[in-house]
């Protein structure tokens, strides 16, 4: 899920908003010339409404998305449409029956608020007609399914990591942590030399709490357990899974996440004492690669799953769609927006190139060959890493975004600082969590489990 809750960093400009509430294939008063014989026609724009990305972003959804679309395409034109609060404002415009014709969702759950109210279309067919259903990972396209038809589309994955300073590390003599004991022993080590041991931050965008909850489950619970409780074949009340989250809350008082100021600090400032080697590590997601490897100049840096927080449960990488794309039920052009959505996936060179400059990979086979040389070696191990997990989903996590149902993710992450804050105990906590839960598992909005 590439974070408004990532908190990304420049607003594009404020018309490109404005211009999502038009929509739902717009004629343009404009002409374009017709390739090949010279004739005019009318330009049809589509517009694709998406999070809030800065000038680098755009440039590459451009490059490599975009324009190839529009010149193999004449008579229509894609445009990117961008704010800071799309999720918000996309809801206001779909509830009107307007809105854009093409939508990026944050995970395959917010789909799901869409499809009760017919505003999504059901892409069942284009999937199975065009083979996609042949070449994207069967995992993350079950993860869009909403009583059994595809809604979206899953536009990335990405897996949460520990991010840590290799220069740091073998200076110090650390090595990266597997199991919990040893991830206590280097906290421990970290804050002797004044340094926060994990810089993770909150403050700017609420969401990115349920970061940390999906590893408390995924490297405390466990992978099994997770999956139970999702199928509503196990309570959230579960010793277990309280058990995670007073681990979690055990691993924030005693400093290890940001001296205990997680709460008070953006997803920006954690990168940046990262960055300025106040914090010898960071807990992030994949989809900081490409930010990483334009950051960071002075030291060597890599990402490890995070560790084990007890006794036999291996460390997991928590997993999942990073986002998904979505067609508006009302749209004049659904054809045409399935085709500018399938073309994302027909060309893998192309798509090698775009991650090889910092975009997140699709959630499908890329072979290595097709990255170029000039791939920061780093990225290209961390992606070998995530396509060997979701190979054998065994040592893959879940991540909330992707799995939870909508209300019940919205109380997790928006309650979670309340333990670390003592306004709420883990018990009280989770029973809140059960109840919304049982709630949405009755109503289907759970999506399908891996």
């Amino acid at each position: 899920m590439k974070y408004s809750r990532k908190a990304l960093a420049i607003l594009l400009c404020a018309g490109l908003a404005a211009s999502a509430l038009a929509g739902c294939g717009k004629s343009n008063s404009g002409t374009s010339e017709n390739a090949g014989d010279g004739k005019t026609v009318e330009t049809v724009k589509l517009i694709w409404f998406t999070e809030q990305m800065d000038d680098v972003q755009h440039a590459r959804w451009m490059k490599y998305v975009v324009t190839p679309f529009n010149e193999a395409n004449p008579g229509y034109e894609v445009e990117i449409s961008a704010t800071a609060d799309y999720e918000q404002v996309l809801k206001v415009q779909m509830a009107a029956k307007n809105g854009p014709d093409i939508c990026n969702m944050g995970g395959p759950t917010i789909t799901s608020e869409y499809v009760k109210g017919d505003k999504v279309l059901d892409l069942t067919n284009y999937v199975t007609e065009s083979g996609l259903d042949q070449v994207i990972f069967q995992w993350a396209l079950d993860s869009c399914k909403v009583d059994g038809k595809i809604y979206s589309i899953p536009n990335s994955y990405e897996a949460l990591m520990l991010w840590y300073n290799v220069d740091m590390f073998e200076e110090n003599g650390w090595t990266a942590p597997t199991n919990y004991e040893e991830l206590e022993s280097l906290c421990n080590a970290i804050q002797e030399k004044n340094l926060i041991p994990i810089a993770f931050g909150t403050s700017d965008f609420k969401a990115i709490n349920e970061q940390f909850v999906s590893v408390a489950f995924a490297d405390y619970a466990g992978r099994d357990n997770v999956v139970k409780a999702l199928n509503g074949e196990m309570k959230w009340t579960d010793p277990i899974f309280q058990d995670s989250i007073d681990c979690l809350n055990t691993m924030w008082q005693n400093g290890w996440i940001n001296d205990k100021k997680s709460h008070a600090i953006s997803d920006e400032d954690s990168n940046a004492l990262f960055y300025s080697q106040q914090a010898a590590m960071r807990m992030t997601g994949t989809w900081q690669l490409g930010t990483y490897a334009n950051q960071i100049k002075d030291f060597k840096y890599d990402a490890v799953p995070f560790p084990s927080l007890r006794e036999g449960v291996p460390p997991t990488l928590p997993l999942g769609a990073g986002g998904v794309i979505a067609i508006n039920a009302n749209t004049k052009y659904p054809d045409v927006c399935w085709k500018f959505i399938q073309s994302m996936f027909d060309n893998k060179e192309l798509h090698a190139q775009a991650v090889a400059e910092g975009a997140q990979t699709l959630p499908m086979d890329i072979p290595e060959e097709l990255y170029p040389d000039t791939m920061n070696p780093v990225d290209k191990t961390i992606i070998g890493m995530l396509e060997e997990t979701q190979k054998d989903l065994s040592a893959a996590g879940h991540v909330m975004w992707t799995y939870w149902p909508a209300e019940t993710r919205q109380y997790m992450m928006d309650n979670i600082e309340k333990i670390y804050l003592g306004e709420l105990t883990s018990k009280e906590y989770l029973e809140k969590t059960q109840e919304i839960f049982d709630k949405e598992l009755a109503d289907g909005k759970v999506p399908v489990v891996s």
